[in-house]
């Protein structure tokens, strides 16, 4: 009895351990602002909120489903902290899915839709396209391309977008993360931040955003995201 007592136990920690890690080893959704085509895991569910300029307050939701499929939803505040009236914008459906996987000769590719507006600095991704590729161990690069303006009058100069970014991780609980946004556009916004797995479940993401543009653009994210199995 004591020893199945033990076994038991011992078959508990590992259990423990081993989604431990795989969470901590969960895949990166996005690098700042634009998304890579990594998916969550069945059964996987991801929460972050991330305070930016003026007092925001931008909140998401993602579950996954098959391991290739997920889909979310958002909601922002302007001026959740601070002073002025608290102004609230219509909560969005995210969803993404990839639809090929990476090989050694080919990036994976997925389709998304991100609807909402993060922050006051960015367009809404919108509908997209993008690729991603792990180039040599620990360094991911994604680019594609999106439409900002999904349902209204399309203007190609403003609404047509072409996105690329790295992530480099040397290690399991750091990321330093490069974005630039509306690569073709006047607007483009070169971002880059720091990601860090506090714990197995939480990550804590420093971001500093615009630095393409006047230096009165320039905009300092703090992003928290909390990741776990149902």
């Amino acid at each position: 009895m004591k020893k199945t007592m033990m076994a038991m136990i011992l078959v508990c920690a590992a259990m423990t351990v081993a989604r431990a890690e795989s969470v901590q080893n969960s895949p990166n959704l996005d690098i700042i602002d634009t998304p890579t085509t990594n998916t969550l895991l069945r059964g996987m569910y991801n929460f972050h909120m991330r305070f930016y300029e003026g007092g925001g307050l931008n909140t998401r939701a993602w579950v996954g489903f098959a391991n290739v499929f997920m889909i979310g939803a958002s909601f922002d505040l302007q001026n959740a902290i601070g002073q002025g009236n608290v102004d609230g914008r219509e909560p969005k459906v995210l969803a993404k899915v990839r639809i090929i996987d990476e090989s050694i000769a080919f990036p994976s590719i997925a389709f998304g839709y991100e609807p909402q507006t993060i922050g006051m600095t960015t367009f809404p991704m919108g509908i997209y396209a993008a690729a991603s590729k792990t180039i040599m161990p620990g360094i991911i690069c994604s680019g594609g391309v999106n439409n900002h303006n999904v349902f209204t009058n399309f203007v190609f100069n403003d609404n047509f977008g072409v996105f690329a970014g790295v992530i480099w991780m040397p290690s399991q609980d750091f990321a330093f993360l490069g974005e630039i946004n509306d690569i073709i556009q006047n607007n483009r916004s070169l971002n880059v931040g720091i990601r860090f797995a506090f714990a197995p479940e939480i990550r804590i993401e420093f971001d500093f955003k615009g630095l393409t543009k006047s230096q009165s653009e320039y905009a300092r994210n703090l992003r928290i995201d909390y990741v776990n199995y149902f």
